[in-house]
C-alpha cells in the first residue's frame, strides 16, 4: 500500500521542483493534498466507476410519502447510490452482496437526523472500511466509498489525509503522479516532460479500462463491444457503448 505523502512527493520529483532525497516543504504538502483529493474527486463518476444517483432511506420532509418502495427495498440499494438519511427510526442499510471494481456508494445527511437516527452501513460479506459494518451518528455526514476488489472492501474516498493510504491501488501509482505533476507544474512556470505525459496517458488508459462501467443507457451498436462495462456484462443490466465513447475511452491509440 502507499501512502499519499509518498505520491504528492513523487508528483514534485516528477516535474524536478524538489532535489533527489529531499522532501516538499509542509506548504507543498499542504497545496499538493489539496488538489490530489481533487483529482480524487475529479476522476469518480467519470475515469473510474458511475455518476450517484440518490437513494432515500425515508421520507422526512416529504409532502406526499413514496409508498412505491417498501423498507426492505429501501435497506438492500444497488450499487452507485448517494444514501439521503431522511429515515425517521434507525435503519441498516445492507449493500450489494456481489459490488464490481470500482462501484460507488455514498451517504448524506442534508437535515442532520443521523444523531436521532444512525444508519448502519452492512457490507454483505464484504469489508467496508475494513470492518463488517459501520455505523454512522454524526449529523450532517457525507461520506463516500469506492469497492476495491482486489481488497474486498469498501475504501472511503472523502478527504484524504497525506498520512492515509491511496485509496486506490498500487498499480496506478504512476497515474496519479503524473496527474497531480500535471496539476502542480503549471505553478512552478514549468512544463511536463514527454516521457512523463507518455505515462500518463498510457496510465490512464489502465485505469479507465479497469474502472469503465456503464448507466443503462441507449445501446449504439456502431461501436465495438471492446466498450462493454464490467459492471453490466452479465448483470442483466443494459449497456452503452456510446456512454463509454463519451466518458473518454481511447481505444488502441
Amino acid at each position: 500500500m502507499t501512502l499519499i505523502s509518498s505520491i504528492i512527493a513523487d508528483a514534485y520529483r516528477e516535474g524536478n521542483l524538489i532535489a533527489i532525497g529531499r522532501d516538499p516543504s509542509d506548504a507543498q504538502v499542504t497545496e499538493g493534498l489539496r488538489l490530489l483529493n481533487a483529482l480524487f474527486s475529479a476522476v469518480l463518476g467519470d475515469e473510474a466507476g458511475e455518476a450517484l444517483t440518490d437513494w432515500p432511506l425515508g421520507n422526512y420532509g416529504r409532502e406526499i410519502d413514496d409508498n412505491t418502495i417498501t423498507a426492505q427495498q429501501r435497506a438492500h440499494p444497488n450499487i452507485n447510490k448517494r444514501l439521503l438519511v431522511l429515515n425517521e427510526e434507525p435503519v441498516t442499510v445492507y449493500l450489494t452482496p456481489a459490488p464490481q471494481d470500482g462501484s460507488r456508494m455514498a451517504i448524506a445527511d442534508p437535515s442532520s437526523l443521523l444523531a436521532t437516527y444512525p444508519v448502519t452501513l452492512d457490507a454483505n460479506g464484504r469489508r467496508i472500511e475494513g470492518a463488517a459494518t459501520l455505523t454512522l451518528n454524526t449529523d450532517g455526514t457525507f461520506r463516500e466509498w469506492f469497492y476495491r476488489a482486489d481488497l474486498g472492501d469498501w475504501v472511503a474516498i472523502s478527504s484524504k489525509l497525506s498520512t492515509d493510504e491511496m485509496p486506490f491501488p498500487a498499480d496506478f501509482d504512476s497515474f496519479f503522479i503524473t496527474y497531480l505533476a500535471l496539476r502542480i507544474n503549471p505553478r512552478y512556470g514549468r512544463m511536463m516532460d514527454e516521457q512523463s505525459l507518455s505515462i500518463f496517458k498510457s496510465e490512464r488508459k489502465k485505469f479507465v479500462s479497469r474502472y469503465l462501467q456503464s448507466q443503462p443507457l441507449e445501446a449504439n451498436e456502431d461501436l465495438s463491444w471492446p466498450f462493454m462495462s464490467r459492471q453490466t456484462y452479465d448483470r442483466q443490466r443494459s449497456f452503452s457503448s456510446t456512454s463509454a465513447f463519451n466518458r473518454g475511452y481511447q481505444g488502441n491509440e
